[in-house]
Order: C-alpha cells, then structure tokens, then sequence
C-alpha cells in the first residue's frame, strides 16, 4: 500500500487544467472527471463515485459532499470534517498525515491520509477538505487495494475549484433525529453473502439481493448508512416511516409502531448491535389497501447507522429465511469486529420446541464448560422442559461428541468421528410489548447452494 500512501501530492490541484483533457463535469463547487468505468450514485448530501465489483472484495470510492456554510478557518474545518467523516466511519490507525496547504482561486485547501481497517485487509482513506468564499467543501477517498491507483490519481488531478460557489439546496432529509453522513455507498458498505436460492444486484442506487417467487418478486434493499443518535429504538422510530414513506400501519395508529411490531435484537457476526422491526402496513392503513410486512434492521456502526429494509406478504416467509441467513454472515466494510464470547453464551442446555403445546421439546443439547455436548432426543410431543432436566441430572444422553469455537463458527466432532460445522448467533425476541425470549440459531456452514432453510430457534432452559 506504500503507493497509495504517497499518491496524494496535492500540489496536483494547481496544475489540473493543464493536466486533464477529458471532459469535466460539475457539482456544486466542485469541477471533477469520473474515472473511466465507474458508478456515479446521488446521495442526500453529495454524490459518490465508485468501482464496479471485481467480485474479489476489492474496492475504491470517492465521496464529494455539497458545500456548507462556514466562517470557520481551513484547519479547523480540516480537524472537525476529519472526526466526523472519517474516524466516526471507518477505524483509523492513527492521526492523518497532512499535506503542504495549498492555495487555489480563494481556497485554502488542507488534506490528509491514515490507514483504515476493513475486515482482514488494510486501506488507506484520504480526506481533502477546502475552505473559502464563506464555505466549505470535503472529499472523500477510500480503497483497500492499490489496484486502483492510477484512476484515483487521475481523479485528483482531474478536480478543480469554482472561484465563486452557486449554492444548490441538499436534499431535505425527511428523518427528523438522523442526518446523511458521507460513508462509501451501500455498494461498498457491505460484504454479503447471497442467501442460497437469491441473487445480488448492484445495478441500482442501492445494492439489493432478490428472488423471483410465484406471489411476485422479494427485494431486500441495503441503502446507504445515516449518522446514529446512538440508540437503535429511537432511531427506528424516525427511520421505519421514512423508508417505507406513504405508507401507514395496518388498522392502527403510527404511534403504535413499537406495540404492533415483531422485534429483534441481538449481535452481528461482527459483535455490532442490531435491531431488527417488522409490521403489518398499508398504503391508507385502513382495511382496504394492500397489506405488506414491512421489515427495517438497523446495525449500529460505530456512530452510523446500517439500513436494511424489505417486504414482504403477510404470511410469507422466503424474507424472513433469506434476513435470518444474511444475519449469520454480513459485514460492514471498514468496521472493525468486536469479540464476543459465544463460549460462554452457549454452555448450558438448548431446546427446540415442537408439536402443539408451547412447553412440548423435541431435541435438546447440553453444552458444558469443558468443550462437551450430549444430545437428547424424544419423538412425544407432550415431552416437556422437567423431562429433559431429569435425564440431564441423571446423565441419560443418546449422543455425545466434543465441540470447539472459532469466531461465530460452531465445530461439532460426534463420537464417531463425523464432524459438522454451523454458524450461529445468539438474539432476543419479542412481539409488541411483551417480555424478550433469549434464542439461540444455527446455520449448517456447508449449506445446499439451491435450498434456503427455515432458522429453527433453540431455547435455553
């Protein structure tokens, strides 16, 4: 990456008009050329400029955000876009190494660069931020790889300032608490892996994963972050009605979003928190319209906001499948992971219910602290949680092996010496305003590629 540390000589900027040939387009006060195959997207606040998929997770982007208002001197318009851009979206190194300050046409311009973490690869991001003409503008470039190089360099060379600004008003941002902030678009926010029987489409805005049904299409949406009050609830209160805008609760008021819902919470397989709602709309809310389950999750990355969001029948169930698996494995790109220790949440005894009573089991397994499970298995669907507890206490076991953790990966070694793998994660539960059920799912990691499978909760008792 030493070539992409040291790309940025600003001093480039001086020289651009006798540098760059191609043909320059606008935005705000910004006059830039689009490197040659790249994606231009509108955001709320700027517009982003990124590769295409290489399908090897490498990836570049350059953000240009609108001009705002500031009388403030260029350094500290530098520190403050810096917090706020940059180390409140990815996980720097370290304090940016600065450039020589430039001049240009009444700007005075100041930038920098520090590595970022994303997953187990490292980027550098740069910021470039100009002040004069009673504004202030920024830049931002981010990429894990120095495969892109020498278009970002031409992009550089390629920006000039206006000497004058003409003010454009952004986009009003109809989330009352949250504000848009400058992240790399939803097609490089995300690493995803496709649910089985789904296909991914970046051709839109947003990246999307879809599948065709025979009661018509289901899309999954994955849209640009927002910045965090810091609590997901009251995020969700503002952000569940501006994604899914004209549209109202079923037969009930707005304000009961929290009381008619299906809520979940837990960890991503990154230990971010996440929240996930789900309810019965309408576009009239009245009792004649048509009548979706509309679905917002929220993962909470660093001082952003991941927005998730789909629809789906009332009685369906191929989104909820396709959401239960993307929750096993998704990322958010230049976040770093935090542990979490699913040793000690899983040591204890879980149980899958079955049957038509509500204490019925039909498995159960016990793990233990010293790296043991024993399996328990009953066909009676009146078998409940006392029955179980005595052959625990007595050691009645039909089946026992050894088991290990690496990361969210659960490793199961029968007796035999057969061996299966699955991922899993541990959430909490809820409908409307009863108490949370703590659950625990698995998800078999060499899973059929053609056949998406229902997430079967195990409880612990």
């Amino acid at each position: 990456m030493k070539s992409v540390k040291n790309m940025l000589l600003f001093s480039l900027l001086l020289t651009v008009s006798q540098l760059c040939f191609a043909q320059k387009q606008a935005f705000d006060v910004v006059n830039y050329v689009i490197p040659s195959a790249w994606d231009k997207t509108e955001m709320a606040n700027g517009i982003q400029l990124s590769t295409k998929n290489d399908g090897k997770g490498n990836y570049a982007t350059a953000i240009m955000l609108r001009s705002v208002a500031s009388t403030a001197p260029a350094n500290e318009n530098f520190t403050n876009s810096w917090e706020k851009l940059v180390k409140g979206t990815v996980s720097v190194s370290g304090e940016p190494t600065l450039q020589a300050p430039a001049t240009e046409k009444g700007w005075n311009i100041i930038s920098g660069q520090a590595g970022y973490t994303d997953g187990a690869n490292k980027g550098r991001v740069t910021l470039i931020t100009a002040t004069g003409n009673g504004k202030m503008t920024n830049v931002v470039i981010m990429t894990n790889t120095d495969k892109y190089q020498n278009q970002i360099l031409g992009f550089i060379k390629s920006l000039d300032l206006n000497e004058t600004a003409t003010e454009k008003p952004a986009p009003e941002n109809t989330a009352s608490s949250t504000n848009y902030t400058t992240v790399a678009g939803s097609k490089n926010v995300y690493s995803i892996t496709v649910p089985p029987t789904w296909s991914l489409n970046e051709g839109g805005n947003n990246v999307t994963v879809e599948k065709n049904t025979s009661t018509g299409k289901r899309i999954i949406e994955f849209m640009s972050m927002i910045k965090s009050s810091g609590n997901l609830e009251k995020d969700m209160e503002h952000v569940f009605f501006d994604v899914f805008d004209g549209w109202s609760l079923y037969n009930s008021p707005n304000n009961l979003l929290f009381e008619k819902g299906d809520h979940e919470q837990g960890l991503t397989s990154q230990g971010l928190p996440y929240y996930m709602l789900s309810n019965s709309i309408s576009k009239n809310g009245g009792g004649n319209g048509e009548v979706i389950k509309g679905t917002v999750l929220l993962i909470q990355a660093g001082t952003n906001l991941a927005v998730i969001n789909s629809a789906d029948k009332i009685l369906g169930s191929e989104t909820d499948m396709a959401l239960n698996f993307l929750l096993f494995s998704l990322k958010i790109n230049g976040i770093a992971g935090k542990n979490v220790d699913y040793k000690k949440q899983l040591i204890g005894t879980w149980g899958s219910s079955s049957g038509l009573y509500g204490n019925s089991l039909s498995t159960a397994t016990s793990y233990t602290t010293e790296g043991k499970y024993y399996v328990l298995t009953q066909s009676a669907y009146t078998v409940g949680y006392d029955y179980y507890n005595d052959l625990i206490k007595s050691k009645q076991f039909k089946g026992e092996g050894a088991f290990t953790l690496k990361g969210n990966v659960l490793e199961r070694k029968f007796s035999s010496g057969a061996v299966t793998r699955y991922f899993i994660r541990f959430y909490s539960k809820k409908y409307g305003n009863n108490q949370w059920q703590s659950l625990m799912s698995l998800y078999d990691c060499n899973y059929d590629k053609n056949k998406i499978e229902a997430v079967l909760p195990f409880h612990k008792f």
